[in-house]
């Protein structure tokens, strides 16, 4: 049947029945009227069938409403009290629900609410769900054009660190459609998993267990690796680890290393903590003694003290073969008297 359709089934013996069907939509409400009729007077036989037919009349709201929402009163058609509805399609405003102290929309756009919006807002979508898909999309997108199936909601309101891959494609598209390592938000590419390294334990998510991730850039975190008992870094940082970094610690290079000179990995961080370097032992205290070269020495300290000591106990701003010249000729000096 199209819509507005109804049927009217009588019974035997006098029984009344009425049913009203609404196939036009899965939100379409329809009200119907239908006065008891007076009974015929007649003579009937005890134990006869009959049929008797009644007229009717009828009265359809021949539109779509949407589905019952809480506002923040039930005062529906004040301003303030709900969120404004979209400005397309035209000619959508708030009315006060079928139950107590409850709004809805007054009219299912036609063309559903998967796209084609202007300023949609969460509770709109929960009053006029698309059902473009298997799950009613009860949220709108970051943009306000359509309402999407997401678990959350994609606002500011939304839980802390909740969300998830599919939820970031239906809130932001394909610009941002992959959550981020610590789920605190969505971005333009799918995180890279560092290498496999060996922290204290094999319980790499917990804090104290792997040296602390740097600071920058953001989202970055260990996780428990494929390796039986081996750590990784979750979200390789697109930029690379050559520069950029924050407190950045040895096991996280490791993890990450940097490409600095193509051909070698940069398994150590610099002095300061900024960079993955190429050198042939740590930069920290943990290097074992007397091993500084100048090559070391430049990757992890930098032009500042690029020269290793004579005895290469650490590094200097000189050159150590120009210090023993000028402490030659100091020498030289003194030992003629003028």
């Amino acid at each position: 049947m199209g819509r507005g359709a109804y049927m009217v089934l009588l019974k035997q013996h006098g029984t009344f029945c009425e049913q009203a069907l609404c196939n036009s939509s899965p939100h379409c409400e329809c009200t119907m009227q239908a006065p008891r009729p007076k009974k015929q007077k007649q003579k009937i036989k005890q134990n006869d069938s009959f049929k008797v037919t009644y007229s009717f009349t009828f009265s359809f709201l021949d539109n779509c409403t949407g589905a019952d929402v809480t506002c923040s009163a039930s005062t529906c058609t004040t301003s303030g009290t709900y969120p404004a509805p979209p400005s397309v399609p035209a000619g959508l405003s708030w009315q006060n629900g079928v139950g107590t102290g409850k709004c809805a929309i007054n009219l299912y756009p036609t063309a559903g609410t998967q796209s084609g919006l202007t300023g949609a807002s969460d509770l709109f979508c929960q009053s006029c769900p698309s059902t473009a898909g298997a799950v009613p999309a009860v949220f709108t997108i970051v943009a306000g054009s359509a309402c999407v199936a997401s678990t959350l909601t994609c606002g500011n309101t939304r839980s802390a660190n909740s969300w998830i891959n599919a939820d970031c494609l239906a809130c932001y598209g394909a610009s941002n459609q992959y959550a981020k390592t610590d789920k605190s938000g969505c971005q333009a590419t799918t995180p890279i998993i560092g290498a496999d390294v060996s922290c204290s334990a094999a319980t790499c998510t917990t804090a104290g267990i792997c040296p602390a991730v740097p600071a920058v850039p953001s989202g970055l975190v260990w996780q428990n690796s494929v390796g039986t008992g081996k750590c990784a870094i979750y979200n390789y940082p697109a930029t690379g680890t050559a520069s950029g970094l924050t407190n950045a610690s040895d096991l996280f290079c490791q993890s990450c290393p940097g490409t600095a000179n193509c051909t070698e990995k940069a398994l150590f961080a610099n002095a300061t903590g900024n960079a993955c370097v190429v050198a042939t032992l740590t930069c920290g205290n943990t290097r074992a003694a007397n091993s500084w070269t100048n090559t070391d020495c430049l990757a992890c300290q930098g032009t500042s003290n690029q020269y290793a000591k004579s005895d290469k106990s650490g590094c200097q701003a000189t050159s150590a073969s120009n210090s023993t010249i000028i402490l030659s000729s100091i020498l030289f000096l003194i030992s003629f008297p003028f």
